[in-house]
């Protein structure tokens, strides 16, 4: 014979494990939706005389947390992701321009901050290449 108490903790028994169940989904890495932790920096590397480009200039990127090199593009174009945040100091070297070195670049997490550089032509001209 079937108990009446049993019979109405069946239901009640059903609904704890499955609260219990979907609690252990949710908490499980799989199921938590998380902000991002990490940011960017992108820019473009100018002429600071004529405005134009600068293709293949070296970006040293650093701060306290990290350092990472980033080279411009063939439109000057310079891309770093998977940045802690941090206030970073950046570096530009280009053979025929003066080295541009400023701090203060802010990253912020879930953000790729724009910062453009302009590089001066070195006053002196550039020794030769080797061949």
């Amino acid at each position: 014979m079937l108990n009446v108490a049993t019979a109405l903790q069946a239901p009640a028994v059903r609904r704890s494990l499955c609260a219990f169940g979907l609690f252990f989904a949710c908490m499980s890495p799989a199921g938590w939706v998380q902000a991002g932790t990490l940011g960017g920096i992108a820019g473009t590397v100018t002429d600071a005389a004529t405005g134009n480009p600068i293709s293949g200039a070296r970006l040293q990127i650093s701060s306290p947390s990290q350092a990472v090199t980033a080279t411009t593009d063939a439109r000057g174009h310079f891309v770093a992701f998977s940045l802690q945040p941090d206030d970073y100091t950046i570096t530009v070297e280009k053979t025929g321009y003066d080295t541009h070195s400023g701090s203060g670049y802010a990253v912020s997490a879930d953000q790729t901050q724009q910062y453009d550089i302009s590089l001066t032509p070195s006053a002196s001209p550039a020794p030769p290449q080797p061949r």
